[in-house]
């Protein structure tokens, strides 16, 4: 590990993200507060949640740019200029209380956060570039752990701009500086992240899916459909666990004799936790097991997260859920991209990794959709057993597809 933070691509990476996801983290926390606000919270807050990610189903699209752009290391620069520029054109108007200034500021926060996929698809080229391969899935897990350790700082200072000021503009304007620090940043290393110009002649896009499949095959044993397939059910129900937390402390916080923006935070700064020593740990028992048998364990925890939320809903079994659902994705991502990464086309790498980002999210946001609305028509069992019945079929799914795996 002390290599690889020695290591100049990775140091100007991290510091940039860094920047970058502190100006998210805290804008988010304001958005649930802000949307909180508004009367029938319930569902402003559910537009929240969906919001935050769809932005994840473009990463085919951002992918094959990233790799057909010229001067990326100035595009990367740029991208976050124009975050910065949207957040001071949402600081102007978010303190207008209105459905349609809602709107408004939610595409705003859609559009940067598309931006930033595209920034993150050129980073993951950045990083098979610059960075040896025996080196990528500790960089890999490091960046996320920046990130994670990061949200939770990001969070608490929303909350108390909130509980101080209660001015939204004021965390637009913040959040507008920290992308201008991430853009200053890789300015100022920016030889760490040139890269010499490759740009695809042909287009890429007749190709990706043939090299997806072999990689999959080569790497997980499993065909690509079943395989992405699996993780698409897995992200669905994971990712609408954040959107059921959120929708089930506006009523359990009290309970707990906690404010709602305290009890996100706690679950936050948990699975920031569990994210880190999940990405940064490198000689656990977890880190000999097969990516099989990762994808199971990752799959089965948010299993018991619903669980808990079903039989068992108090704070402190929900934060150890989270800590389990964060670190084994800690464990499993930067491992699977680490090794999907030594097989990619330079080329191809934006077009490959985005298409599969696309793939695996597509379905978060109506499947999001339809966890939130059943949570709002029929109440939390409904909700809960619906994304128990999605992580029971990833399950099945993948104990299916390893054996004809093997079998063939």
């Amino acid at each position: 590990m002390v290599t690889v933070l020695k290591n100049r691509t990775l140091q100007v990476l991290a510091s940039a993200n860094f920047f970058a996801t502190l100006g998210v983290s805290i804008f988010n926390i304001i958005l649930l507060t802000y949307a909180k606000s508004f009367d029938h919270p319930h569902w402003f807050v559910s537009i929240v949640s969906v919001a935050t990610v769809m932005p994840y189903v473009t990463g085919a699209i951002t992918g094959r740019l990233a790799d057909q752009t010229r001067r990326k290391t100035n595009w990367l620069i740029g991208s976050k200029v124009v975050q910065a520029g949207l957040y001071f054109i949402l600081a102007k108007l978010i303190d207008r209380h209105t459905a349609v200034i809602f709107a408004v500021v939610i595409f705003i926060n859609i559009s940067s956060d598309v931006i930033g996929r595209y920034g993150g698809n050129l980073l993951t080229i950045v990083i098979q570039n610059r960075v040896p391969s025996t080196q990528r899935q500790q960089t890999l897990g490091f960046n996320q752990s920046v990130s994670t350790i990061v949200e939770p700082l990001g969070q608490t200072l929303g909350v108390l701009i909130i509980a101080q000021s209660h001015n939204y503009a004021l965390a637009g304007v913040i959040n507008a500086l920290t992308f201008l620090c991430s853009a200053g940043c890789l300015l100022v290393g920016r030889r760490a992240v040139e890269l010499d110009e490759v740009i695809t002649a042909q287009p890429v896009g007749e190709r990706v899916w043939p090299t997806i499949q072999r990689l999959m095959v080569t790497t997980t044993g499993m065909g690509a459909i079943s395989y992405l397939g699996i993780l698409m059910v897995l992200n669905v129900a994971t990712m609408s666990l954040d959107a059921v937390l959120n929708l089930i402390f506006i009523d359990l916080a009290p309970h707990l004799h906690l404010s709602y923006a305290t009890a996100i935070l706690l679950v936050n700064i948990v699975f920031v936790m569990g994210s880190v020593l999940g990405g940064i740990t490198k000689k656990t028992w977890f880190d000999r097991m097969s990516l099989f048998h990762l994808l199971l364990l990752a799959i089965g925890t948010p299993g018991v997260t619903y669980g808990i939320l079903l039989w068992y809903p108090q704070l402190v079994p929900i934060l150890l859920g989270m800590f389990m659902v964060a670190f084994m994705s800690g464990k499993l991502d930067p491992k699977m991209f680490a090794i999907f990464m030594t097989q990619v086309n330079p080329h191809q790498t934006g077009a490959v990794f985005g298409t599969i980002s696309s793939i695996v999210t597509v379905a978060a946001p109506m499947g999001s959709v339809g966890i939130i609305l059943l949570y709002n028509l029929v109440g939390v069992t409904a909700a809960c057993q619906l994304a128990l019945g999605l992580v029971m079929s990833a399950l099945i799914w993948a104990l299916v597809a390893h054996r004809h795996g093997s079998v063939s």
